[in-house]
């Protein structure tokens, strides 16, 4: 299959492109003519309707055995889009599963497992879930599957994003085996019966990652970090920021390696603020179901808030720490940034 972009010129551009045969298309309103995929219309015009597909598969199936636990760990890629995934519900005739949160963006719950209704996913962001799942009274093999909501809200003001677009469907088809029939007892073969409940855990952390929560932190490290609904798109650091375009602006600020910085974010619930070399740890956030104090992430979007008070420990690296939104859009139009931290490497 391919796809064209007829301009104002009449000229087309063709590409190859695979096409899973039960793959809906697609059509994205573009500057100059409309960009088409497979030959049909889907789109509102406004922007890409989107379909998930996982491990570059169209609703997969995957096989499950009764009782037993998996990790499935989400790693979410999008343009604009952020997503909500949650489980298609306690209909007749469908499996019970159980989901349980260990760990967003790489780094483990202070305190997991943390049972969740859905998972809230932006470009870039990471969750691994353990999944467990029973028939019940239903006959072998049964079955249920996930389901998505993809959303486009590129603007709000406070703590409310409008939706632009919106789409949503089954993301995932869940197949639960019946576990292998029991050998008779001999003690190569024995092995102890697992819980069907997961045990809470807790994993020793190293030093950059010491929870945060109580610490002290000096008035000449806590700083303001607005992301601004408005044109010119930038980040303001203590209320002072340019756009980045093809000149360096300099460091948003200097700050020193070896202390820890507490930053009140503005802005994050319709750009979703992402920071390279070190993770942050949310401290404070009021309503937000899945964003929790004590939690670490190195991107954030949440759902309920427009802010957050989140801690960084400057561990060791020297040098420029860039922050941007994770909006691909946002970010090409300068809203990004960078920090230099300074004092001696290995600090």
């Amino acid at each position: 299959e391919s796809w064209g972009l007829d301009n104002a010129f009449g000229e087309t551009t063709e590409q190859k492109l695979w096409k899973n045969p039960n793959y809906p298309n697609w059509t994205w309103a573009a500057i100059g003519g409309t960009v088409t995929e497979h030959g049909s219309l889907l789109g509102s015009g406004l922007g890409l309707d989107p379909e998930l597909v996982v491990n570059g598969q169209w609703r997969p199936k995957v096989t499950l055995e009764e009782g037993k636990w998996y990790r499935f760990r989400f790693v979410f890629a999008s343009v604009e889009q952020r997503v909500e995934i949650f489980p298609a519900g306690d209909k007749q005739g469908s499996a019970y599963c159980q989901y349980q949160l260990l760990a967003k963006d790489g780094i483990y719950l202070h305190e997991a497992p943390r049972t969740i209704e859905r998972i809230y996913l932006v470009s870039g962001s990471r969750a691994d879930i353990a999944v467990s799942c029973t028939c019940g009274l239903l006959s072998r093999p049964c079955h249920t599957h996930l389901n998505f909501e993809a959303k486009w809200e590129p603007m709000g003001v406070g703590a409310a994003a409008v939706t632009m677009e919106q789409s949503g469907g089954e993301l995932l088809r869940i197949e639960i085996s019946s576990p292998p029939k029991k050998q008779a007892f001999s003690w190569p073969n024995f092995q102890p019966k697992s819980s069907s409940n997961l045990q809470r855990f807790s994993v020793r952390r190293p030093c950059y990652l010491a929870d945060l929560r109580q610490v002290e932190v000096p008035m000449e490290n806590r700083h303001w970090v607005d992301l601004p609904l408005l044109y010119p798109m930038k980040i303001n650091f203590d209320g002072k920021g340019e756009v980045w375009g093809h000149h360096d602006p300099g460091p948003l600020a200097n700050i020193k390696v070896g202390e820890v910085q507490e930053w009140f974010l503005s802005g994050i619930r319709f750009h979703p603020f992402h920071l390279h070399i070190n993770p942050y740890q949310i401290v404070q956030m009021w309503n937000d179901p899945y964003y929790m104090p004590g939690d670490w992430h190195d991107v954030i979007l949440p759902t309920g808030s427009g802010s957050a008070t989140v801690r960084l420990n400057m561990d060791r690296f020297t040098g420029r720490m860039i922050a941007h939104c994770h909006l691909l859009e946002h970010e090409d139009n300068g809203m990004m940034g960078y920090l230099n931290i300074t004092g001696e490497e290995g600090t």
